[in-house]
């Protein structure tokens, strides 16, 4: 991976926790049925980083992305 590819995920990564930490805001200043949109990204969120997780401890999808021609 090269700086510039570093710096772009840097970029998208800081970008997301803006637009994250300005939904959170959001959801707070309506409260009420604000909750329910933080139970459902809360869920979204716990469901990615399972996927990300698993896809990080994946031998075999690892052997198939290198050996396996398209």
């Amino acid at each position: 991976m090269d700086n510039y590819e570093k710096f772009g995920y840097g970029a998208l990564a800081l970008v997301a926790l803006c637009y994250l930490v300005a939904m959170l805001l959001g959801v707070i200043a309506a409260f009420p049925f604000g909750l329910i949109i933080l139970l459902l990204l809360l869920g979204v969120g716990a469901l990615l980083v399972k996927v990300v997780k698993e896809r990080l401890a994946s031998k075999e999808d690892d052997y198939y992305d290198k050996n396996v021609e398209k």
